[in-house]
């Protein structure tokens, strides 16, 4: 057994607790959150405060390689024809490697959940060893019609494949831009089976003029690299895609949301209440030197989870950085919402949150000390980092 205290407890479900003590069994389980009593014996203090562990609700672990190989801020399309040239610059064991290393950093952070997307097997084993819970979702894409049989059959074994090594796994698509007519419209009928789906939803701007006016830089990036068999606008916010006719049971990350208006935030809540607004705000910086309309976001009340995409498009996998970037960039949002961001609304969205998010008996959640805080105006420092204890 062990009590854990600092300068603040966030149990995330209630309100902060000023030098709280956390009692948790060997294995990591919550027995009870309380007050500070002077006739407190054997607790571990530490400078600073302590919170669920954190859910990465969106990542690209197996694209861990491509760490400092692609410049920043070629815009999504740029960003896109740079990942098939450099996806393969190394062997899969040296693939494999660099996920292995990054998945122990992640759990050293004090990350405890992870959505990954995977386009291959190529993790399947280290998820299977790992101290975090993955749930993988393999994603299909491509514009071409005549390859549908072919992408929806070479998804199914990658699901099949993961289903037998006994790890969380479903099928999912990749973002509107990116799907033909059929291949879109069977794996979003797929992915609602399993109830849930992840999906790239308005990144760039570019993806957002070429939907509603037929027009910008994606019309020459079709023409040039994806060559569809016809053409895919709609003349409505591509937001409309996989919205317009959805299960509504089906949990859904909408991730990226970079250029996302109110009014498309609209749209979506009336058209499901099962929305997860997953933001990945250094990847943002990272392609479009763009963050999303947080301070909207903030102001819906809408569920947002925090994810820190691949390492082709961030310098590091870690939650801290993209709550200190947040933090830094919208000052009037409090560090208690962003910590529920980056814990139980990812839990929610991964649809786990019985185990973790929150300091309540009986979860599992994972114990994270975030140092360097600044305790006066609760706030993140530049200085702030993670671990998990």
């Amino acid at each position: 057994m062990r009590r854990i205290s600092a300068d603040y407890i966030f149990p995330i479900h209630a309100k902060p607790i000023k030098n709280g003590v956390l009692t948790i069994t060997d294995d990591g389980k919550i027995v009870e959150l309380s007050a500070f009593s002077e006739n407190d014996e054997d607790i571990e203090f530490y400078a600073g405060i302590i919170c669920p562990g954190f859910v990465n609700a969106h990542c690209h672990l197996e694209l861990s390689h491509l760490k400092n190989t692609i410049p920043a801020h070629t815009g999504i399309t740029g960003f896109i024809k740079e990942i098939p040239k450099r996806r393969n610059i190394a062997d899969r064991s040296q693939q494999t490697d660099a996920a292995k290393f990054y998945d122990n950093f992640m759990y050293l952070q004090g990350i405890v959940a992870v959505g990954d997307i995977s386009n291959s097997d190529l993790t399947f084993d280290l998820k299977k060893q790992s101290k975090i819970f993955y749930h993988t979702f393999v994603e299909a894409f491509s514009c071409n019609e005549n390859e549908t049989d072919k992408i929806m059959q070479e998804n199914q074994d990658i699901v099949d494949l993961g289903k037998k090594l006994g790890i969380s796994i479903s099928p999912t698509l990749h973002a509107p831009y990116s799907m033909c007519d059929r291949l879109f419209s069977e794996m979003k009928l797929r992915a609602e089976k399993y109830g849930i789906l992840s999906y790239h939803n308005q990144e760039s701007q570019d993806e957002n003029e070429y939907f509603e006016n037929n027009s910008g830089k994606f019309l020459k990036f079709y023409s040039e690299f994806v060559r569809p068999n016809k053409p895919l606008p709609t003349g409505k916010s591509p937001i409309h895609r996989i919205l317009d006719d959805i299960d509504k049971n089906t949990k859904i990350l909408l991730v990226h949301n970079t250029f996302t208006t109110e009014n498309d935030y609209d749209f979506a809540v009336s058209a499901s209440k099962n929305i997860s607004w997953t933001l990945c705000p250094k990847s943002n910086l990272y392609i479009e030197n763009h963050l999303p309309p947080i301070e909207m976001f903030s102001r819906k009340n809408a569920k947002i989870a925090i994810g820190t995409d691949s390492l082709s498009s961030n310098t590091n996998l870690s939650m801290i950085d993209e709550l200190r970037t947040v933090s830094d960039n919208f000052k009037n949002i409090e560090l208690n919402e962003l910590l529920t961001w980056a814990t139980l609304n990812g839990a929610q969205a991964l649809d786990i949150e019985k185990k973790i998010g929150t300091f309540e008996t009986g979860k599992m959640p994972g114990t994270v000390l975030i140092d360097n805080v600044d305790m006066q105006k609760m706030m993140l420092t530049k200085k702030s980092t993670s671990r998990i204890l």
